[in-house]
């Protein structure tokens, strides 16, 4: 099975950065020195490819191959599971937060985003089951073969829930999450059901990267720019109706230049440009630029953030970075703190700090030793999708999103980690379950 290496995703996602934080119209401010944070975050990176490095292939056993029975069990329970939790999302954001049926659905959705629990016990079930819809669809596609059209698209269906939750909400970070896994499961389906040919992209002796040449055909290239450019249009239509919700209109450069705010400084020809530009051209302007600024501010965001903490060891230890799962703890009256509280610490909130800020802000230096294991991890992973095993290609085209875009933000944050408890999941699902399990129904 032919997988992008975790190393190469890695410094994908630095050429990623940099290609948007050179076309920023702006200059990022910072208060403090910048080699003591831009050190740290070199040790965070650099012991996340020693952790990948050090994990031998032959050091890993082998695992039994799924057969098809086991693999159709498996997806089916998966999907009733998944399907329970859609239909209680449902459910509790019809009649528990009203958030479904709410007049204005921005400012409900503001109203909630500081509220934990809001939606009861009800919704942290709904939250932690309804991933399984997706994760199902993933294995599915995976394996099509298996399935007749009816129980496909069924499973297609149902597992797209997130996706259309997500735009009626008017979000963008999960349909990028879920996304870009989802083309990763694509194109590793395309090459275990097809002889996959590939472009090798060489920097002299050096492998950059193989692309399907499926990708340059124009039924598949078409689609995907359609889509690239549908998501870009949405995104930059998200980000103009939260300005006029917010009235900034013209002040929007004033506001965002506060230091409370994205506090930079704006070039005087980009200003020109857009005070000149008639409406229309002013919201394509302010869209871009922010859709760009998404991709670029996370590693100074880091650097703000390490030059603000007052300790280097650390506050949390795991529970802001998977506070989520606390939450459940929390619904039982065991007295955790709250994002509310754990947020108290950090000056500038609701920002990208990359991959590596929530593990400063809760292990502070140690974190780089919870990196090196996260290499490690990745990498074994990365080898059993190498070997074809369904739930680890999966698993794998997670977490190559994770890395992909971990120059810039941190994927296993907030609602994003009830996707890794549902792969999580799928892996003990797949050691406990026999290979060959029949049923029988005695008379």
């Amino acid at each position: 099975m032919r997988v992008l290496k975790p190393i190469k995703l890695f410094f994908i996602s630095i050429l990623i950065w940099l290609f948007f934080y050179v076309q920023m119209p702006v200059e990022y401010l910072y208060s403090g020195s910048i080699f003591f944070p831009v050190f740290t975050l070199f040790l965070f990176s650099f012991s996340f490819i020693i952790g990948i490095s050090s994990l031998k292939v032959r050091s890993i056993n082998f695992l039994e191959v799924a057969s098809n029975k086991k693999l159709k069990q498996i997806i089916f329970i998966l999907f009733f599971i998944g399907l329970i939790g859609v239909l209680l999302k449902i459910y509790v954001g019809i009649f528990n937060t009203e958030i479904f049926t709410a007049e204005d659905i921005f400012e409900k959705r503001l109203e909630t985003m500081g509220k934990e629990l809001n939606s009861g016990f009800l919704g942290i079930i709904a939250s932690v089951l309804f991933p399984f819809a997706y994760v199902t669809m993933l294995m599915a596609i995976y394996n099509y073969k298996l399935f007749s059209k009816f129980i496909l698209f069924t499973i297609i269906i149902v597992g797209f829930y997130p996706f259309v939750e997500t735009i009626f909400m008017g979000g963008r970070t999960i349909i990028a999450l879920l996304g870009t896994t989802f083309l990763f499961v694509l194109f590793a389906s395309y090459n275990k059901n097809s002889n996959a040919p590939v472009y090798k992209i060489n920097m002299k002796t050096i492998n950059l990267v193989n692309l399907p040449k499926i990708l340059f055909k124009k039924i598949v290239f078409i689609p995907l720019l359609l889509i690239t450019i549908i998501f870009t249009a949405y995104s930059v239509d998200v980000v103009n109706k939260r300005l006029t919700r917010f009235g900034y209109g013209d002040r929007t450069f004033r506001v965002w230049e506060q230091k409370d705010y994205q506090w930079v400084k704006f070039d005087e020809d980009f200003k020109k440009e857009y005070f000149r530009s008639s409406e229309e051209e002013k919201a394509k302007l302010i869209g871009y630029y922010s859709l760009k600024h998404y991709f670029a501010h996370g590693v100074v965001e880091y650097v703000r953030l390490s030059n603000q903490l007052d300790k280097t060891t650390g506050y949390y230890y795991g529970q802001y970075q998977f506070n989520v799962f606390f939450k459940f703890f929390r619904a039982f009256g065991i007295p955790l703190k709250s994002n509310t509280e754990m947020q108290s610490v950090v000056e500038r909130k609701a920002v990208y700090k990359t991959f590596f800020g929530p593990f400063y802000i809760d292990f502070g230096l140690f974190g780089i030793i919870i990196i090196f294991f996260w290499g490690r991890f990745v990498k074994r992973v990365y080898i059993h999708a190498m070997n074809g095993h369904t739930q680890y290609v999966i698993f794998y085209g997670y977490l190559a999103t994770i890395i992909i875009t971990s120059a810039f933000i941190n994927f296993l944050l907030g609602s994003s980690s009830y996707y890794l408890f549902a792969f999580f999941m799928v892996l003990l699902l797949f050691k406990f379950w026999p290979n060959n399990l029949v049923f029988v129904m005695k008379k």
